[in-house]
């Protein structure tokens, strides 16, 4: 296994068999403007700057904590090799 790859599944494993889909990042409240990806900590908010990710793979509402409540960046998504839910 690629180093490179195996932190970021460490890091993102509790998420390995739940569906995940593809959507706007959207913040929950005035209070949380900003979600990280699970596997490599990427920052997904509606603001610019460096490296902010507008778009990613979220859990979807049969996630225990809810929709949108963990954010998986594309880079991850395709390295750890997970298919997107509808």
């Amino acid at each position: 296994m690629n180093p490179d790859k195996q932190w970021r599944i460490d890091n993102a494993q509790h998420l390995r068999a739940v569906r995940l889909k593809l959507q706007p990042y959207r913040q929950p409240s005035e209070a949380w403007d900003h979600d990280h990806c699970a596997g490599c900590w990427a920052k997904f908010a509606e603001f610019e700057g460096a490296d902010i990710h507008h778009e990613g793979y979220a859990t979807c509402s049969d996630y225990p904590k809810g929709a949108r409540y963990e954010w998986v960046c594309a880079t991850c998504f395709i390295d750890l090799q997970w298919t997107a839910g509808d």
